[in-house]
């Protein structure tokens, strides 16, 4: 399927702009949320203070983009559940019915799964890992013994809240708490997540 390069532009602006905070609850950034049942959720805040922005084209572009996947699908895939402008940001919120609908709409690689499906979906898991816990490390060996595991795959910088605990990360990954962690921006490639 064609990748919508208009609904990718706006992504990218308001992804580059990041305005980063811990503060979770008043989503002072941009958080991307993988629920237990594949569901994903993205809270987008920007700054947005720029008196050639308009947030009704915005909103249009958004609903335009949205409208146009969910017909090629033929079925909703993605909601834009809220968009508005407050205090000189916009929040947007997006919901995606699956990992794969992120990764065709937004551009950008989103795997969930259990390692034993990463594998077989071509990631070849051969990283470094460190222990949230012990600081342990581990490598591919020791992944291909966690097959049942489930693992996060996303190459976004945005901080991600997760659905089971956090057990092993790669060196690009800074974890929050137990269910929250951020990858960061200046790091490259796929970041990798491993829940207990």
């Amino acid at each position: 399927m064609k990748k919508n390069t208009a609904v990718i532009l706006i992504f990218a602006l308001l992804l580059g702009l990041c305005a980063c905070s811990s503060d979770d609850e008043t989503y002072e950034e941009t958080v991307l949320t993988v629920l237990k049942r594949g569901k994903v959720t993205e809270n987008i805040v920007e700054s947005f203070d720029k008196d050639y922005y308009n947030i009704e084209e915005l909103s249009s572009e958004f609903s335009t983009s949205i409208d146009e996947y969910n017909n090629s699908i033929g079925s909703e895939e993605i909601k834009l559940d809220r968009i508005e402008l407050k205090d000189s940001k916009v929040y947007v919120d997006l919901i995606f019915t699956g990992p794969s609908d992120y990764e065709k709409f937004v551009g950008q690689t989103l795997f969930v799964g259990t390692v034993s499906d990463a594998y077989d979906n071509g990631y070849t898991l051969d990283v470094t890992l460190k222990g949230v816990e012990k600081g342990d490390l581990i490598g591919k060996i020791q992944l291909m013994g966690m097959m049942d595991n489930n693992i996060i795959i996303l190459s976004e910088h945005v901080r991600i809240k997760t659905f089971s605990d956090i057990a092993y990360v790669s060196a690009n990954v800074d974890v929050i708490d137990d269910r929250n962690a951020r990858v960061l921006s200046e790091s490259d490639g796929l970041a990798y997540i491993i829940l207990e």
